[in-house]
């Protein structure tokens, strides 16, 4: 049995804005009571796999560090690349809304001026998603990274329509919590754990996956 622990990294230090690939940081208390909380239950994971923008990997770097967790920076973790609008505060984007209100009402069909497209933006997804099982098989790696990856990690899982624009409007991954997917290698059976859960929930899952 394979657990997958998706953390979205804390909130970032600057006003709201499409972050990508843009390499923003995150607000440096927010690290420091993530890095605490995820100290308190770090026997719930066997590694720790990161994104390499920095909003991920400085707190991984922290927690290996502290741990002694073996650490991966992954660079197909990266966030879905937003083209010439990322990392652009709406406030100033404002010229651009005709071209962000399709975006968000169908990013399929809409892509931004020279963003990654939905379509290879899954594909990563898919094959990082079919490498993590591969490669902690049996394991419980801490997976920290962005909202859209792991709202297509979760789309994945459950095989749902990722084309649906409502995946990414109307599924909300909060700042700093957990997602579990759990793969049960002897019937190949998928099965989403929880969505959004405090990183303390972890200590109520042992690393089969079964409640202690």
């Amino acid at each position: 049995m394979t657990n997958l622990y998706l953390l979205r990294h804390g909130k970032v230090d600057g006003p709201p804005a499409l972050y990508g690939h843009t390499d923003i940081k995150v607000i440096k208390e927010h690290d420091i009571e993530l890095l605490a909380e995820l100290l308190k239950v770090q026997n719930s994971f066997t590694h720790i796999v990161s994104s390499p923008l920095q909003r991920c990997s400085n707190l991984a770097k922290q927690f290996a560090n502290a741990s002694g967790l073996p650490l991966v920076i992954n660079e197909n973790l990266k966030e879905i690349d937003f083209g010439e609008l990322d990392g652009s505060a709406f406030e100033t984007a404002k010229a651009h809304w005709p071209i962000l209100d399709k975006f968000w009402h169908n990013p399929a069909k809409n892509p931004l001026p020279a963003a990654e497209n939905l379509n290879d933006f899954n594909q990563r997804i898919r094959t990082t998603f079919k490498q993590l099982l591969a490669n902690h098989k049996g394991a419980s790696p801490l997976v920290i990274c962005h909202g859209g990856v792991i709202r297509m990690l979760l789309s994945i899982a459950l095989e749902l329509n990722w084309t649906n624009p409502k995946l990414f409007s109307s599924l909300r991954i909060k700042n700093g919590t957990i997602s579990t997917i759990i793969h049960h290698e002897s019937s190949h059976f998928i099965e989403v754990d929880g969505i959004n859960l405090p990183v303390s929930a972890c200590e109520f899952t042992n690393n089969n996956g079964g409640q202690k």
